[in-house]
């Protein structure tokens, strides 16, 4: 037992050190990558870069690809090298958000020259003054209404313009009134209704107008949303545009149209396209097919590493690689929090199963109270009609001829069904002897020598001596059964003796090692055909 420990914490560490190792190597390549941009960019010498890298974490800390990306977008919107160098900590900020800034400003009617790197870097603070004092500051033109400015941006009736316009406002109560006004108008949605909507999604607060007509257009004329469901889910005001249509370009997800799978979970579009390819990716590495997320595409939901870091719980739990190929397996990543509750629970019981491990409370709760410590057995099925090759059907009514077969965990029949091909039992020896798979591996190893000691069984030998291959596993079913009286109890290993559920009830009469059998043994225990 010490000896084992020794080994699985050797493991441990190799793992962690070979993390550690990648980690180094990985933030040195990021490092490499940002003198490269600031380089190439903003032909930025590489000291000036390493101090750059030292006092802003935020640079240090970013995907260089982001980094890149608001360059570029900067630098075609007309900021000059040496703006973004004299202010580099804003290349830092969300694509998106740097991008609803610069047009919020415009919108809004500063200047164009006034629209620099220290403004944006400054922009929630400028949020909060007054028209009259950003007029007076020489950002915004003294003769231009701003209400009718940012509305000028957007499809929007002139004669619903405000009459009123009053300097005292502070920009940011000029923007949101704008947003209210515009949104009742092209969703037709009450006044608190858009309120509360302010309340609990406080990205609306800095999204540009006409990003917000564009995501709004789309929901309409290219997803065919109605009104309705807009304002049921009223956080799509905020999606992301440019976003919705690389979506779009997907054709399909889940194995189903993407317009379908957008309508019926609309949480989705929030989820940035290379998430969604990232997330794709992971899966193909991991043999979950697309097929499988067509019951629960909200897995699109989640962050890309953490789908990662879920298969990886996946594949390292002995339990739960086993449902890997399971067509349900994407339920076990969606609710990756509670399945890892409920894991440990279910092992000391013997009845793991992908159902139970993310069944909703109400139904897990009546499986506890039943005092049911049976195996759900479609996971079972699955994976012995994938295996065998078998029909379903056949195979359930073959395989239920064993009393305790719902009762063996699918882990343990998976550990017998590639140990036996490991000793190069063929499928039809298995397929045909399918009661073996509900055994402990240990008791059919130690089966596998006594039946080459029989006595009496010459007729079942070959030239060499030993058994035949097609007589191997049914003479190690008689042998784990006989003891048993044949009653299946041989199924237990001695730790699960006390979760017996039925006790032997058969005769008591034993069977000597070298009793000559009177005929060849059939495939299976149980009465098989």
């Amino acid at each position: 037992m010490f000896h084992k420990f020794k080994i699985k914490m050797a493991n441990i560490l190799c793992t962690v050190k070979k993390y550690q190792s990648y980690r180094s190597y990985s933030a040195k390549n990021e490092n490499q990558s940002l003198f490269n941009i600031f380089h190439q960019k903003l032909d930025m010498p590489f000291h000036e870069t390493k101090r750059l890298m030292n006092k802003y974490s935020s640079i240090r800390n970013s995907p260089p690809a982001i980094l890149s990306q608001n360059i570029s977008y900067m630098m075609e919107y007309g900021f000059t090298k040496e703006e973004i160098s004299k202010k580099p900590q804003v290349i830092s900020l969300h694509p998106l958000t740097l991008k609803n800034y610069i047009m919020l400003l415009e919108e809004s009617g500063f200047y164009k020259d006034k629209i620099n790197p220290l403004v944006i870097s400054r922009f929630k603070n400028l949020r909060k003054k007054s028209i009259e004092s950003l007029k007076a500051e020489r950002f915004i033109d003294r003769n231009i209404n701003v209400q009718h400015h940012i509305l000028s941006f957007l499809q929007f009736p002139s004669d619903k313009y405000p009459k009123k316009f009053n300097d005292s406002h502070t920009l940011t109560e000029v923007q949101e009134n704008i947003f209210k006004l515009y949104v009742i108008w092209k969703i037709q949605i009450d006044y608190s209704d858009i309120e509360q909507a302010l309340k609990v999604y406080h990205r609306l607060h800095n999204k540009s107008l006409r990003l917000i007509e564009r995501s709004i257009d789309i929901l309409i004329n290219d997803l065919n949303f109605n009104f309705e469901k807009i304002k049921r889910h009223s956080y799509l005001i905020h999606s992301d545009p440019d976003n919705m249509l690389e979506l779009l370009n997907f054709k399909e997800l889940c194995g189903m149209d993407i317009k379908t799978v957008l309508t019926k979970h609309p949480k989705i579009i929030l989820t940035p396209y290379e998430s969604i390819q990232e997330i794709q990716k992971h899966l193909k590495d991991f043999g979950v097919p697309e097929s499988a997320l067509s019951k629960v595409p909200e897995i699109y939901t989640l962050g890309s590493n953490s789908v990662y870091e879920r298969l990886c719980i996946l594949k390292k739990t002995p339990e739960l690689e086993t449902l890997m190929s399971n067509p349900q397996v994407a339920r076990l990543l969606f609710y990756m929090k509670k399945v890892n509750l409920r894991l440990k629970y279910l092992q000391n019981k013997n009845c793991v199963s992908l159902n139970l491990l993310s069944s909703n409370n109400r139904s897990f709760n009546r499986f506890n109270n039943s005092g049911n410590d049976k195996v759900t057995s479609n996971d079972i099925m699955h994976f012995l009609t994938s295996e065998l090759n078998q029909n379903k059907q056949k195979l359930r009514k073959h395989f239920q001829r064993h009393m305790y077969w719902q009762y063996i965990s699918l882990l343990r029949i998976r550990q017998t069904y590639e140990s036996l091909r490991s000793k190069h039992f063929t499928i039809e020896n298995i397929r045909d002897n399918v009661h073996i798979l509900l055994y402990p591996m240990y008791k059919i190893d130690d089966a596998l020598v006594d039946i080459q000691n029989m006595e009496n069984v010459t007729y079942l030998r070959d030239s060499t001596g030993k058994i035949k291959s097609e007589f191997v596993l049914p003479l190690v079913l008689y042998s784990l059964e006989k003891t048993h009286h044949f009653s299946g109890n041989g199924v237990w290993s001695v730790d699960e003796h006390s979760k017996q559920l039925l006790s032997s009830t058969s005769s008591q009469n034993l069977f000597k090692d070298t009793e000559e059998l009177d005929h060849v043994p059939s495939p299976c225990i149980m009465n098989m055909d």
